[in-house]
């Protein structure tokens, strides 16, 4: 019996291990700052989600954003995006923007859509990223 309890305690003592957990490397957050496009974006999916209800009660209070007109020489995140289909889709959308100004009552919906529909023809091509919540802006 002395020697299955002296073998039990044997077994307690060296089957107990050093928890004492090592102190881990604290990694360093880098922080990235947005680019001037990045940020010109998320003004434009601001200002059009606002500008939804003023669509679905028919009028647009709003005037045309000229800083919208930024899109054209706002850095982008990868410089090398900019390119020539870049360059058409942002025509493109400030044609649609600024039509969607001129609506009247009757087109002011499909105008609305069309607009986003240009924004989501360009993420489709650069920066993908964005196009579920692009199309959070749809009026059905």
């Amino acid at each position: 019996m002395k020697v299955v309890v002296s073998c039990l305690i044997l077994l307690f003592v060296f089957g107990c291990k050093d928890n004492e957990e090592k102190p881990k490397e604290k990694k360093e957050l880098i922080m990235v700052k947005p680019s001037e496009m990045a940020n010109l974006m998320n003004e434009m999916y601001a200002y059009n989600l606002s500008l939804k209800q003023q669509v679905r009660d028919g009028k647009i209070l709003n005037e045309f954003p000229e800083i919208f007109l930024n899109i054209h020489s706002a850095i982008l995140t990868d410089p090398s995006d900019r390119d020539s289909l870049f360059e058409v889709n942002s025509k493109l959308f400030i044609k649609t923007q600024k039509a969607l100004f001129k609506s009247n009552t009757d087109n002011i919906l499909v105008n609305y859509n069309n607009v986003v529909n240009s924004c989501i023809s360009c993420h489709e091509v650069t920066c993908m990223g964005p196009i579920p919540r692009i199309k959070k802006l749809y009026i059905k």
